[in-house]
């Protein structure tokens, strides 16, 4: 218990001491994790304030550090050089962390403390971002940026860095003079990321810019020539502006190309000069590298007189404007006004105008165009006047830099001629012509198909006609030869066995006789029946139904018994033939059933579902042994007639039986056939070409 007290007391002590930390120094804020500064850690801070931004941000320094805090709306701010004493929590800013709710104490005034030097690798790292710093360099140019405000461009080396200024320009000249400024490291904040996009120092007023060397006037700049813009020198390059003439060749709003014999470069005037071409120009600038070649930037104009535009350049092939093979001059032609020729490959549209794409003998040049004239179509032949630019250089052999993208800007849009028209049979159209053809080729062949397909069915529809009408026709001439010869014959010996029957005396002759008047009858019955199958309209017709129903009437007649037809719905038409076959099997069944079952009750029914046609027997008679029965015995064929015919039109038949519990005989066919294409005439316009058709 002794050693836990201290320990208690520790951890009790600790959330305590985290509560009343507070940060005293600006350096502290400056150092706080993102985390940290957003957890409002109170700050007690005394210092001067260094710069004021707007109507809300205020930037003090101590002996440590600048720290930055937000007054709320329509408060009094603090001026610049007032030392406070103020009271805040942190937060997390933009770019570092800085001060929220904050409340001040005003103690007085105090100088502001000097700047820390800085380079621009300084300020572009932000290492003393939102610092007060000092920084040298040569003024480039003086501009208004805003009302009241002012923005100088200040050459630091190489590198170019705004600084702006709270006040309006001054008269003072200090274009060309090496300054001391001292202010506000700042720069622009990508808020997602929090990173720094573009370095500035902003500065209160102009009392904060210290000329330290003075540039000779413009006049008296050093007089340089195309040649030795950024060339070598013995003594080295100067920082500051130098004077050079050339002749306007092009002008594209502050971007002026000028032409010194051979030579040619690009010229940035700082404000707006308007020149004509052939204009002869005396410029005073920095000279500047470009993308290729060294130009005049933040350019003033010192003389100007009329003249002569220079003469396009005539350039033979398009790949020259990269330079031949072993040329050891590649991209000669950068910022000359040049005259080519060249195939128009592509033609792209934009907000700016046009742009063409050439293609040479090997390499491809962009065209930029302005909007208004007259699209070439590509592979049209056309001759470009305009100023040609090296957009990308690449690393070249030994210490060589040579063209990547070359590009040609037109000086108007009348600047492209075309010179020959494409074929008409260009690729685009020979390739919308063949793919027309193989369209029309395509459904050429697909309608072949189809009138392929139609005449078969058409063939097949008709064939079954013809012999459907040929069998009819055959039935038909059957039944008129067994009616007019079988029959009539048969009438005969019927009356022939009518007149013995009245001259026989003796009983046994009686007996023979009308025997043999039965038979005949039998016969003639059975004749009447065939022609009558033979002339069955029904079965003509296909309606299966109707030919089941006239054989249950005809036994239920004949016999007496009760010999009844179920009527189906879903019973489709069917060829004569099959309607045949199957109305030849059921009258067999019926037929099996009265003689030798002695059934009183049959029951016909036919239904087709499931794509298959079922036709049922159903007796109540004294049954059988399907096993042995139906495999025939000699003399009776009338369960093997059944199996034939089954077999013919692919169907299957099964007896159903046990002796004393009557019999079923069940007959199945697929129902795969369809409806005629061609309709056959009367009376088979309703039988399908085919079968029935379930589905």
């Amino acid at each position: 218990m002794r050693n836990a007290l201290p320990i208690v007391l520790l951890a009790l002590a600790l959330p305590l001491a985290a509560q009343e930390r507070v940060l005293t120094t600006a350096l502290e804020v400056r150092s706080l994790t993102p985390a940290e500064a957003a957890s409002g850690i109170p700050v007690k801070l005394r210092g001067v304030v260094v710069h004021v931004e707007g109507t809300s941000a205020v930037f003090l320094q101590d002996d440590t550090s600048t720290a930055f805090f937000r007054m709320a709306p329509r408060a009094k701010l603090p001026e610049v050089g007032d030392e406070i004493e103020l009271t805040s929590k942190t937060r997390m800013g933009l770019y570092l962390p800085g001060l929220d709710d904050t409340t001040y104490r005003l103690l007085g005034r105090r100088a502001l403390p000097p700047g820390i030097p800085a380079q621009f690798d300084d300020l572009y790292f932000g290492r003393y971002h939102y610092q007060r710093v000092t920084v040298e360099g040569i003024v480039r140019s003086v501009q208004p940026r805003a009302p009241n405000k002012s923005l100088l461009r200040l050459a630091m080396g190489s590198r170019v860095i705004d600084v702006r200024i709270e006040r309006p320009p001054e008269a003072r000249p200090l274009v060309d003079h090496r300054v001391r400024i001292t202010g506000l490291a700042a720069g622009l904040i990508n808020t997602p990321r929090r990173q720094l996009v573009q370095p500035y120092v902003t500065v209160i007023d102009w009392g904060e810019v210290e000329v330290i060397a003075f540039a000779p006037p413009a006049a008296d700049a050093p007089l340089v020539s195309a040649e030795e813009l950024l060339a070598f020198r013995v003594t080295g390059l100067g920082e500051q502006r130098v004077r050079i003439e050339g002749t306007v060749a092009a002008a594209f709003g502050e971007q002026i190309f000028l032409r010194q014999g051979e030579q040619a470069f690009a010229v940035r005037f700082a404000g707006s000069v308007t020149l004509d071409l052939g204009d002869n120009v005396t410029v005073v600038g920095f000279p500047s590298m470009e993308r290729f070649s060294a130009s005049v930037v933040d350019a003033e104009l010192l003389a100007r007189a009329p003249g002569v535009p220079p003469d396009a350049v005539l350039v033979a092939a398009l790949d020259d404007l990269y330079g031949r093979s072993g040329d050891q001059q590649p991209g000669k032609y950068d910022g000359m006004v040049v005259r080519v020729s060249g195939t128009v490959r592509d033609v792209f549209t934009g907000e700016d105008g046009v742009m063409l794409l050439l293609q040479g003998h090997h390499r491809t040049v962009q065209v930029r165009v302005p909007a208004g004239g007259a699209l070439p179509v590509p592979g049209t032949v056309v001759r470009v006047t305009g100023v040609c630019q090296v957009e990308t250089a690449v690393f070249g052999p030994g210490f060589r830099s040579d063209p990547g993208l070359v590009s040609v800007r037109a000086l108007s849009s009348d600047g492209v001629e075309q010179i020959r028209t494409p074929p008409w049979w260009t690729p685009r159209r020979l390739g919308t012509g063949l793919a027309v053809l193989a369209g029309a080729v395509l459904l050429a062949g697909l309608w072949i198909a189809i009138l392929r397909r139609q005449v078969a069915r058409q063939t097949a529809a008709l064939r079954h006609r013809i012999e459907t009408e040929a069998a009819l026709e055959e039935r038909q001439r059957i039944a008129r030869e067994f009616h007019d010869t079988l029959e009539q014959e048969l009438a005969g010996v019927s009356l022939r066995l009518d007149a013995l029957a009245t001259r026989v005396a003796d009983e046994k002759g009686r007996s023979l006789v009308g025997a043999s008047r039965n038979l005949v009858a039998r016969i003639q019955t059975e004749t009447r029946d065939l022609i009558g199958d033979l002339r069955d309209p029904a079965e003509m017709a296909g309606d299966l139904s109707a030919a089941l129903a006239g054989v249950a009437a005809r036994h239920a007649a004949d016999s007496g018994a009760n010999v009844g037809f179920a009527p189906a719905k879903s019973v489709p038409l069917l060829p004569a033939a099959i309607v045949h076959d199957l109305r030849m099997i059921a009258r067999e069944s019926v037929t099996n059933a009265l003689k030798h079952g002695a059934a009183k009750h049959v029951a016909i029914s036919v239904d087709c579902a499931e794509e298959k046609l079922t036709l049922r027997i159903t007796d109540d008679g004294c049954g059988f042994d399907p096993s042995a029965a139906t495999l025939g015995k000699r003399g009776h064929f009338g369960c093997a007639g059944i199996r034939e015919r089954a077999r013919k039109i692919g169907a299957d038949v099964a007896w159903r039986s046990h002796p004393g519990a009557g019999t079923t005989v069940e007959v199945v066919m697929p129902c795969l056939f369809g409806p005629p294409s061609l309709p056959p005439t009367p009376p088979d316009a309703r039988r399908p070409a085919h079968g029935p058709d379930c589905r």
